[in-house]
């Protein structure tokens, strides 16, 4: 798969608000400061497409881009933003609306093909990232886990931290390994996205 172009469309909460054109939609979740927009910006070779901050939980809204429009010769669907779990300094009103807007898109959108999940390398266990990877499996939903920050670590260290998170929340194999800062993992990214636009995602 190649990304053609990649611009951003609209933020939503509820499921009026989600683009109703009925490409696919791929969604990208992870706890707060996974590195979720600098993968983003990677993945679609765009430095400012989504803005990166230095705090954690910025992302109040889920954010829809769509990719590849109108581009020929390549499959056209949305990258789907959704708010970091974990939500620091958020209050407790506030982290509820987000949580059900989340749910509400997970169980509503009939457009959902598959989902990124986000790890960062260098954390081997987590209980957010225990909590919501047991929740996100309820939906039914095809997950793949890549792992961020990669450049943070040598290679024997991210090949044993990888076998590691594996091994901590059961995944069938190690995440993918990327880098924004390296350009690690992109093509192999955008191979399983491929086949997840597709639907021939496990």
């Amino acid at each position: 798969m190649k990304i053609l172009n990649a611009e951003f469309v609209k933020s939503a909460v509820a499921p009026g608000d989600y683009p109703s054109d009925g490409l696919p939609h791929i969604a990208v979740a992870g706890r707060s400061n996974v590195g979720k927009s600098s993968l983003l910006n990677m993945l679609t070779q765009r430095k400012a497409l989504v803005k990166t901050s230095q705090v954690p939980g910025k992302t109040r809204l889920i954010n829809f881009f769509q990719i590849n429009k109108n581009a020929v010769g390549e499959s056209a669907f949305y990258l789907v933003d959704i708010p970091g779990f974990g939500y620091a300094k958020v209050g407790r009103a506030e982290k509820r609306l987000m949580e059900s807007a989340i749910e509400t898109y997970f169980r509503s959108c009939k457009n959902l093909r598959g989902m990124l999940y986000l790890l960062d390398v260098r954390v081997e266990e987590s209980a957010v990232d225990r909590e919501a990877l047991a929740w996100l499996q309820e939906f039914d939903i095809p997950i793949l886990a890549v792992a961020t920050k990669g450049d943070k670590l040598s290679a024997a260290q991210a090949k044993k931290s990888l076998d590691a998170i594996a091994k901590t929340y059961g995944l069938p194999e190690p995440p993918l390994l990327t880098s924004a800062d390296k350009k690690v993992g992109r093509e192999e990214v955008l191979e399983q996205i491929s086949l997840l636009v597709a639907g021939s995602g496990e």
